[in-house]
Order: C-alpha cells, then sequence, then structure tokens
C-alpha cells in the first residue's frame, strides 16, 4: 500500500541546515516546491558573500537595491545608476536583508563598488545641447528641486516630471547629497534578525567608512546582537595627507547623511558615488574614536555570548576612552573561547589580559601576533584559564622582557595542549627556560618557526609527550634535532621546513634518519632535497610511515618515482602520498609511464 510521508517545515529546517554550506545543494531545493523553497532561501542569504564568487558579488547587492523603499530606487536612478523596468517597481518576493547572519564589510564594499562600476551609466557623452541648456538649467534648478513628484497620480504630474527631469538630475549631479553606500548598510542594519558573526574593517581608502555603518541600527528594532558569537575588528593604516583622495562635497559631516524619512515630494537625489572610490570620504579621528566607543558600548551590554574575538590594529595607539570600551567590551563576555589580537596598546592603559581573566572556564585559544604587552595578569591568565588548549605567540616580539619573569610562576603548570611560537623568540630566555617547562606535561602539538638550537635543547628537556612536531629552521640544528627526535617515543607526526637548503648533509643525514622514533605515523619534508639524500631517509627510518608528504623536490624524476615505488613496496602500511614537484619538472613521455605506475601500484 502507497503512502506518502509530508515533512513539515520544522522537520524540513532541521534537515537543510546539514546544507548550508553546500552552495550546490541549496539551490537545487529551491527549485522542488514553495515550501523547501521557503526553508532554502534563509540559509542561501544567511552568508551570502560565501556562497558565491568576487566576480559575482554584484549580484549579491542588485538583489538587496530590490529590498530598497520606492523613493530610493528613484534617487538611484537619477543619482545616474541604471535600474530595470522589474528592478525599480517590483518588491521581491523575500525579505532578503533579514537572512543576514554574517557580515564582513570588506566583502561588502568591494561588492557594492562592483555594482557600482558596472551600473553607473557613462556620462562621458556631451550633449551639444548642453551649451545652450546649461545655464538655463544652472538656474532653474535651485527652482525646481522640490517640484518632483514621486508618484505621479495622473497624466499631467507624469509630463510635469518628465519635463523636470533633466533640470532636477543636472542639478543633484553638481550638489550630491545622497550616500548609496549607508543607505545599503542601512537598510540591512536595520532589517537584520540575527547576526552571528560581524567583521569590520576600517582604516584605509578601501575600506567602508565608519560613518557608513550605523551599528545602532542592530538593536534599535531589537537585538540582532543578542546571538553573535564572532567578533573581529581590522584597524588598517589610513593614508597619508599626500596620498588621500580629493575630498568631495558629499563628506561634508555625518549629518548630512542622516536617514530623516523623505517627503512624498522629495527630488530625485544624485548619489555621491559618481564613481566607485568617491564614497570613501574618510571621518576624522575623533569621530572614528567616537563611533568605535559606542560601538564596544552597545556590544558590552547587547552582544555578550561572543565567543571568538579578533583585534587586529596596524595603526597608532588607540586612544584611552576606546581601549576602555574594548576593556568592557571582552570582560563584558560570558563564554568567551578564542581570543587573537596584535593589538600594542599604552601602559597607562588597563591590561585587556586582565579583562580576560574571569573566562577561566570557557577560554580555549589565546593567540598574541606578536610579543605585545606583557605584565603579570598574562601569565596569571596563563595559569587560571583551565580550558586553554591552544596558546599562540607568532609574528616577532614587539615588547622586552625581564630574562627572570617567570620565576615568580615557576611552581605553575599550564594545560596548554597546542603551542604556536613565530620566528624571533630563540633568544629569549622566557620562553626556553620559562613558558617550555610550564607547559612540558601536557604539551602535545609543538609548532615553532624560527626554530633555534636553544629551543630545540629545552623541548628535549620539557616536553617528553610531543606527539606533533612542527618546525622551520634558519640556522643549523643538525645537532640538536637528532638528541630531540630520539627523545619522543610518542611522536605521530613530523614536519620538518627550510627556506634555503636541505637541513642536513651527507655526514649527518644517517644520524638524523636513525633518531627518527618508530612511532611516526606522518612525515613532511618541505625543502630542497635529493633524491639520494631521500633514499636514504627513507631507508634508515625505523618509522613505518602511513603518510609522506615531499614539498620542493629538485632530482632527476625517474630517480625520485623510482624510489617512492620501490619504498611503496617494501612498506605496506603507506596510504597516502602528496608530492609537490618543482615548478621545471618535465612531463616527459617516460614521466608519465613512471607517474601512471606508481598510482596503478598505489
Amino acid at each position: 500500500m502507497y503512502s506518502s510521508i509530508v515533512l513539515t517545515a520544522d522537520v524540513l529546517h532541521d534537515i537543510f541546515k546539514f546544507f548550508k554550506n553546500d552552495q550546490k545543494t541549496l539551490y537545487s531545493l529551491v527549485r522542488v516546491n514553495h515550501l523547501w523553497c521557503y526553508q532554502a532561501i534563509p540559509l542561501l542569504w544567511s552568508k551570502p558573500f560565501d556562497m558565491t564568487t568576487q566576480d559575482r558579488y554584484y549580484e549579491i547587492i542588485q538583489t538587496y537595491v530590490t529590498c530598497l523603499p520606492e523613493h530610493i530606487k528613484s534617487h538611484l536612478v537619477y543619482a545616474g545608476i541604471k535600474l530595470s523596468t522589474n528592478y525599480s517597481h517590483n518588491q521581491p518576493f523575500f525579505d532578503y536583508p533579514s537572512y543576514l547572519q554574517h557580515f564582513d564589510s570588506d566583502k561588502f564594499n568591494r561588492a557594492l563598488n562592483i555594482w557600482l562600476r558596472i551600473t553607473l551609466i557613462n556620462e562621458n557623452y556631451v550633449d551639444p545641447l548642453l551649451i545652450f541648456c546649461g545655464p538655463l538649467k544652472k538656474i532653474l534648478g535651485p527652482i525646481v528641486k522640490d517640484c518632483y513628484i514621486i508618484y505621479p497620480q495622473n497624466i499631467l504630474q507624469r509630463t510635469l516630471n518628465k519635463c523636470l527631469e533633466p533640470v532636477i538630475k543636472d542639478y543633484y549631479s553638481k550638489n550630491p547629497k545622497y550616500n548609496l553606500f549607508k543607505e545599503i548598510t542601512h537598510l540591512i542594519f536595520s532589517r537584520c534578525n540575527r547576526l552571528k558573526s560581524l567583521l569590520v574593517y576600517v582604516g584605509d581608502e578601501h575600506t567602508l567608512s565608519l560613518v557608513d555603518m550605523d551599528f545602532s541600527l542592530l538593536t534599535r528594532r531589537h537585538n540582532a546582537l543578542l546571538s553573535l558569537q564572532k567578533f573581529e575588528l581590522t584597524l588598517r593604516t589610513p593614508p597619508s595627507s599626500s596620498h588621500s583622495p580629493p575630498s568631495s562635497s558629499s563628506s561634508s559631516s555625518p549629518s548630512s547623511h542622516s536617514h530623516s524619512p523623505s517627503s512624498p515630494h522629495s527630488p530625485p537625489s544624485s548619489s555621491s558615488s559618481s564613481s566607485p572610490s568617491s564614497h570613501s570620504h574618510s571621518p576624522s579621528s575623533s569621530s572614528k574614536d567616537d563611533i568605535l566607543t559606542n560601538l564596544f558600548t552597545m556590544m558590552s551590554t547587547f552582544a555578550t555570548n561572543i565567543q571568538e574575538i579578533t583585534i587586529q590594529s596596524y595603526t597608532t595607539k588607540l586612544p584611552s576612552q576606546v581601549h576602555s570600551s574594548l576593556y568592557r567590551m571582552i570582560e563584558s563576555q560570558k563564554s568567551l573561547q578564542s581570543f587573537m589580537s596584535n593589538y600594542f596598546w599604552d601602559v597607562t592603559y588597563p591590561s585587556l589580559f586582565k579583562a580576560l581573566l574571569n573566562q577561566s572556564r570557557s577560554l580555549t585559544k589565546f593567540r598574541l601576533w606578536g610579543l605585545t604587552n606583557i605584565d603579570n595578569s598574562l601569565v596569571i591568565g596563563l595559569l587560571e584559564w583551565d580550558a586553554l588548549e591552544t596558546f599562540e605567540l607568532m609574528g616577532c616580539p614587539i615588547s622586552s622582557l625581564p630574562d627572570n619573569f617567570f620565576d615568580s610562576f615557576s611552581n605553575g603548570q599550564l594545560k596548554i595542549k597546542n603551542f604556536f611560537l613565530g620566528n624571533g623568540y630563540g633568544s629569549y630566555p622566557f620562553i626556553t627556560n620559562g613558558l617550555l617547562k610550564m607547559i612540558n606535561l601536557n604539551l602535545q602539538k609543538l609548532v615553532v618557526e624560527g626554530i633555534t638550537p636553544e629551543i630545540v635543547e629545552a623541548v628535549r628537556e620539557n616536553c617528553p609527550q610531543l606527539t606533533h612536531l612542527s618546525i622551520c629552521a634558519y640556522q643549523s640544528i643538525h645537532q640538536t634535532l637528532p638528541r630531540l627526535l630520539s627523545s619522543l617515543s610518542l611522536l605521530e607526526t613530523l614536519i620538518l621546513g627550510n627556506q634555503e637548503q636541505f637541513l642536513y648533509t651527507s655526514d649527518t643525514l644517517i644520524q638524523f634518519s636513525q633518531s627518527i622514533p618508530s612511532s611516526l605515523c606522518t612525515l613532511f619534508l618541505n625543502f630542497n632535497i635529493s633524491s639520494l639524500s631521500l633514499k636514504v631517509i627513507l631507508k634508515e627510518c625505523q618509522a613505518s610511515l602511513n603518510i609522506l608528504e615531499l614539498h620542493q623536490i629538485q632530482s632527476k624524476e625517474y630517480e625520485l618515482f623510482s624510489i617512492l615505488i620501490q619504498y611503496s613496496k617494501e612498506n605496506e602500511n603507506l596510504k597516502e602520498l602528496k608530492l609537490y614537484l618543482a615548478n621545471n619538472f618535465r612531463y616527459s613521455e617516460n614521466n608519465i609511464k613512471y607517474i601512471d605506475y606508481f598510482v596503478d601500484y598505489m
């Protein structure tokens, strides 16, 4: 007996969430029926810029424009933007801005500029009649600019509009008061129901101006920040005054872009965005500081469930009021899991590490790009963050630190399992004599760029539980590394890299190969290695590898493939091989045969 099962909207919603990152599947689901379409569209438009490529960003803006009020669409038309008839008069079936959950101001800004380049009407053609009509338009413009009727009711009003259009358009092209970028962000922020991630990039001429983003709209109708999980702020270096773009009348003051509702008879304004770059009116420093202060203050009240915060600053130190509001925003979080920052604040300001001390049960990842401000609150935090599993010190150190900084905390034990260390820390005793001792019992994964013999020895003495070791060396470690490897009986993954030359000579290669522990399952070699050296490593290595990955191979191709084929025959455990050949690799007929044979064998 045939029976059909009808899936309810709630069931479909739960099922479709499994495809939230699968654009192709979601588009196919849209075409099934109305019910499925209603469930798939919100997922497609929750993060629209991640569902397409950059060359199609303009289509997203194109769709958002259809959601604008009618009088705003009229403004676009008379600002020199070409809209189709359907575009101008029909409201979309879905309220697309309300579905947005992930806002990235950088991608949004690029999309707007691409859309403007496509839709702006070419104004290079000069009508000969302008020679005679120009003075007349100049006189009539201020007089008739308020006589345009947005919604004409009869043929007389339509005729009047038609006569006034060229005069009004000419007037507003020379007296721009309309800001397209602010109108679109106003539309999105005012209608957005729930944001999960907010990425804000400000500072240079390639970013969306802070003045164009009225963040208060996110909490005016209801709290769209209640479920915010990720917040990222990037402060880029502003251009020097000698390279600043010329100011336009559209960037006079924030108040000139207020969102007061237009009257039914308001004239069609001309966009200040007559060129793709003319929107980038940079607010003054005080205005930018006020906006950031208000944003952080608002978030400390309305966005207290953030799980991931990233603060990247490539500018000078922030003013005291901005820093204080940032401090309160971080301190207000209930369950912050990840914090990343390269922000270097004034030593007289409250330490951001202190604001993180109440995250002892939730903070699992802590990343500092460059050793920024170091004080007791950082070490206290490292000791109190019970859930902390990953600690990253990336980039070169900025702050200096006394060698005995960790002495008062020498008896403490950190619960860090993953430690990432950037280049430039080899000469710092607080790393070799302090931090590595405090994480020795729990550390399982260590990644070091620019490793030195001192760090290698410190790891050998303090970190016997390592299962994953990834190092990139810029100096000789041929004596210390074999001693370290032979002491790591639990090591499963080894990644070795060098940007200049192979780490070992023929005299030290065998010692290195034999020091590789038998527990190793995965080996990555990322440096210029010859076929002969590779053969020695694979022959002398005690481990039976499951995964082998080779980069920067510089050798004769037939020798390389012969070695790999022979190793595959002798090692039945090898399941995966990744080979990144040098640019000068020749795809000769013999080499293709070797590749085919090797693939068939594997």
